[in-house]
């Protein structure tokens, strides 16, 4: 009786409590579903009675719901990108070897081909300025043509009129005297060292006008000579001398634009 009569009190006071209400930022409990329960009983009893006898069937692998899985989209591109790591990492190969041309190691240049290359370059350089038959041979050297190769172009091009020392070394003696007051002896060493024939050269440097040459020391004495003011004689005659020497310009040649510069200079 006291039992009965405590449940009693007890459903007596439940339900005589006020109703509870929440305040604004809290979020009432939601109890849990009578139906999950329910399907876990049922998922139980299923795996249960396939197990006794019935067929078996094995769970999802992680690969297979990997696949199931629809692909996401990014952008507004609508690129897929693969859930697999191997596939992705397959993609973005592929990606890189579509940027670059993939050239088979068999493929080599022809005979023909190379030839032209070769050719473009040699008459390229022979436009811009006149070359000697030495520095083309080392042009063609450098690009792998062998002995017999070399003189087979050399002919050519000299049957062509692209190649002629004689004609190189009549400029050079040209420009370097003329313009650029060199002597006979500084034109002989720049025609050798360019390469040009040494029978070529010293041809050019002997027709060489004696008196062009004098003309051409005295002019760069003089012009020396003005920046020798205020030393004595003696020390402006050796600087002069030492000057014109080193222009390439011979002995008699010097002595002579020297006495002449320093005379018209006052010293």
């Amino acid at each position: 009786m006291n039992e009965t009569g405590e449940g009693s009190e007890m459903s007596d006071a439940t339900e005589h409590l006020a109703p509870v209400s929440y305040l604004p930022w809290a979020t009432p409990p939601v109890p849990d579903a009578p139906d999950a329960i329910g399907a876990t009983d049922v998922a139980e009893v299923a795996d249960e009675s396939t197990s006794v006898g019935g067929p078996h069937r094995s769970a999802p692998s992680d690969d297979a719901v990997e696949v199931a899985e629809p692909a996401r989209t990014t952008g507004s591109t609508g690129s897929r990108w693969p859930s697999s790591n191997a596939d992705r990492d397959s993609r973005r190969a592929e990606r890189r070897r579509s940027r670059f041309t993939v050239v088979s190691d068999d493929a080599e240049e022809t005979g023909p081909e190379r030839d032209a290359r070769i050719d473009r370059l040699v008459v390229s350089r022979l436009r811009r300025s006149a070359l000697s038959v030495a520095e083309v041979r080392a042009v063609l050297a450098e690009h792998g043509l062998d002995a017999a190769e070399i003189e087979e172009w050399i002919e050519r091009y000299e049957r062509f009129g692209y190649l002629d020392d004689a004609r190189l070394a009549e400029q050079l003696v040209h420009v370097n005297g003329a313009r650029r007051g060199r002597g006979s002896g500084a034109i002989l060493q720049e025609l050798s060292r360019r390469g040009v024939d040494p029978s070529a050269a010293r041809a050019a440097v002997e027709d060489l006008d004696p008196d062009v040459e004098r003309r051409n020391a005295l002019e760069v004495a003089r012009r020396r000579a003005g920046q020798l003011t205020g030393l004595d004689r003696q020390t402006a005659e050796r600087r002069l001398s030492a000057f014109l020497q080193r222009r390439g310009y011979p002995g008699d040649i010097v002595r002579e634009a020297v006495t002449a510069a320093l005379a018209a200079d006052g010293s």
